[in-house]
């Protein structure tokens, strides 16, 4: 839990478990399966990959004064339909 917290926000149940507040069984059963689904991204370099993305495309599409996906509309391309093109 505290990895994950390095990195991102957490749930309520997380916060609590972490200030050492006691958790009913139907919050432990929640927060166990948060837990799990942390570890699971935490080890997966996909999820790693999407969450670094989604971070730089963030800030340069602020930069850029645009909206959607990082790539989307930055680069314009046209066919070459002749020698004198290139």
């Amino acid at each position: 839990i505290i990895r994950w917290h390095k990195l991102f926000k957490g749930t309520i149940l997380s916060h609590k478990f972490l200030q050492g507040e006691r958790l009913d069984s139907a919050q432990q059963t929640f927060l166990n399966k948060d837990i799990e689904q942390f570890r699971e991204r935490l080890a997966s370099i996909s999820w790693f990959m999407r969450v670094l993305n989604e971070s730089i495309a963030r800030k340069a599409n602020k930069e850029d004064n645009c909206t959607g996906r990082f790539w989307e509309g930055r680069f314009k391309s046209q066919a070459l339909l002749d020698e004198a093109a290139r």
